[in-house]
């Protein structure tokens, strides 16, 4: 499936070799190798597209192949910000909408829209997640819901650089 990816002519231009956007980056676990996964620029991917109205969208759809067998998929959201005050979450939620329904199920169904044994959403920035005072916004975007393949998901807020570990099935 990797391969396949990679090899996509309407992808293959947006596969990366690192999840980096000003300076705040995930990294890969050491027992990861890197011909196990792919690394999609979703939102260049859309930057791309001669349309009037581009929809928000993340920065890193992550493919790879877990230990045992299937796959796990990573999407990560980069922002440089420093407070929860920046955070618009109307928009992020419309990131990650676009993302799975559209991205996924819709124009590259037949590649990415598979069963996951693994599926993580992660928003990465540099507001300092334990701090008590992040309020509301950092409390409405953990409890954010979508519905995909038959599961709940919810986007987890990181700090810079969180590895990407492998998984299992």
């Amino acid at each position: 499936m990797i391969r396949k990816i990679k090899k996509l002519p309407d992808l293959c231009n947006f596969i990366e070799d690192t999840c980096c956007e000003h300076g705040i980056c995930v990294s890969f676990a050491e027992d990861i190798p890197y011909n196990s996964y792919a690394i999609i620029k979703v939102d260049k991917y859309y930057n791309s597209l001669n349309i009037e109205k581009r929809p928000p969208s993340i920065d890193c759809l992550i493919v790879r192949e877990c230990i045992t067998k299937g796959y796990g998929l990573t999407l990560v959201e980069l922002k440089k910000t420093a407070t929860a005050g920046d955070i618009e979450l109307k928009n992020i939620k419309e990131k990650f909408e676009t993302t799975l329904y559209d991205f996924i199920q819709t124009k590259f169904k037949t590649a990415l829209h598979v069963q996951y044994s693994d599926i993580k959403l992660y928003f990465v920035s540099n507001i300092e997640i334990h701090k008590r005072d992040n309020g509301l916004k950092m409390d409405t975007l953990i409890n954010l819901k979508f519905k995909f393949n038959g599961s709940n998901l919810m986007i987890t807020p990181r700090m810079p650089n969180p590895t990407i570990k492998n998984c299992y099935s």
